[in-house]
C-alpha cells in the first residue's frame, strides 16, 4: 500500500484514539485546520502557490505574443500593411478582451512549438489540431474552428447525414479525406456509388449539374464557394471533423484560463462568427 493510499486509514485511527484523549483530540483539529491552509494558499494563483509568470509580464508590459503562420488565407495572410485573416483577428480580439496589446510574431510553420516553448510567443493560433506528441507541456483550447469533411447537396433534395446516401451518388476529390471517408462508409452502406474529382470545387459542380447526390469536401472550400451556387447547402455538422485549436504553455495557467473564457465570449456573443463570416462568407 502506498502512503497516500494509507493517509485516510492513518487519519481515521488517529481520530478514534483522540476521542478518548482530549488533548491528543485538540491537537489533530489543530493539525487538519493547518493542513486545510496550507492547501488553499499553496494552490496555483494563491500567495504560496505557484506563479504564471506569462500573466504577470502580460499585466506589467500590457503585452501579448501571438505566433502565427502567414501561409494560410483566408487564415492568415501577410499584406503590405499587417498581417489579416481569422486567425490575426481572433488574436487581436483575445488581446483586446485581456486588456492587452497582441503583437503578432510571423514563422514558419514548424517554428511554431519550439517558439511557444522557448518563450518567444505566449501561444499559437495557427490551424493547429491537438498533438499528444506535446500534451505534457502544452494546453490546447477548445476548437474555434472545424474544417473537417461536411456534406454538401441540393437545398431541394437535402441528405444531412451518411446514412441517408444508401444508393446515391457522391462525389468526393480524389485522394482526400473525404474520399477516404467515402470509402469508409462504402462498406457500411448496401450501396454508395463514389465519384471521384481532380478538385473539392469540381465535385461541388457535379452536384450543381445533378450528376451526384451530395459531395463531400473541406469545410472551408463549401463556404467559400456556397455563394456561387445559391441552389447547394451544406450540413450543419461536420461528417469527418478536423478542429483547429490554440496552444497554450500548460504552465500559464492563468493565461488559459483567460483565453478559454474569452473565446467562450466570442461564441456567445457572436463575435467568433462574425469573425468566421467575414473570411468564409455565410455558414448557412
Amino acid at each position: 500500500m502506498s502512503c497516500m493510499s494509507a493517509w485516510p486509514a492513518r487519519v481515521r485511527d488517529l481520530t478514534r484514539r483522540a476521542r478518548r484523549h482530549p488533548r491528543l483530540l485538540g491537537l489533530v483539529m489543530a493539525l487538519l485546520a493547518l493542513a486545510a491552509v496550507l492547501w488553499t494558499l499553496t494552490r496555483p494563483g494563491m500567495p504560496l502557490g505557484p506563479v504564471d509568470l506569462t500573466w504577470h509580464r502580460m499585466q506589467v508590459n500590457r503585452d501579448f505574443y501571438v505566433g502565427i503562420d502567414p501561409s494560410y488565407p483566408p487564415f492568415a495572410e501577410w499584406t503590405p500593411e499587417r498581417i489579416e485573416g481569422i486567425e490575426p483577428d481572433i488574436a487581436r480580439e483575445l488581446g483586446r478582451r485581456m486588456g492587452v496589446e497582441t503583437s503578432i510574431l510571423i514563422m514558419g510553420y514548424d517554428g511554431l512549438y519550439d517558439a511557444l516553448y522557448t518563450g518567444q510567443v505566449d501561444l499559437i493560433v495557427a490551424g493547429l489540431r491537438a498533438d499528444p506528441l506535446y500534451a505534457d507541456w502544452v494546453h490546447y483550447t477548445r476548437p474555434y474552428f472545424d474544417a473537417g469533411q461536411v456534406l454538401v447537396f441540393r437545398r431541394d433534395a437535402p441528405y444531412a447525414s451518411m446514412e441517408a446516401l444508401d444508393g446515391k451518388t457522391l462525389a468526393v476529390e480524389i485522394a482526400s479525406l473525404g474520399d477516404q471517408t467515402a470509402q469508409q462508409w462504402q462498406r457500411r452502406l448496401r450501396s454508395l456509388d463514389i465519384q471521384r474529382h481532380m478538385l473539392p470545387q469540381d465535385a461541388l459542380e457535379a452536384v450543381a449539374r445533378g450528376d451526384a447526390d451530395a459531395a463531400l469536401v473541406d469545410t472551408i472550400t463549401a463556404r467559400l464557394s456556397l455563394g456561387s451556387y445559391p441552389e447547394l447547402q451544406r450540413a450543419e455538422q461536420t461528417t469527418a471533423p478536423d478542429e483547429y485549436v490554440i496552444a497554450i504553455r500548460a504552465t500559464d495557467f492563468r493565461l488559459i484560463d483567460a483565453v478559454e473564457r474569452a473565446l467562450d465570449g466570442m461564441r456567445a456573443d457572436g463575435t467568433l462568427d462574425a469573425i468566421l463570416n467575414r473570411w468564409l462568407g455565410s455558414d448557412t
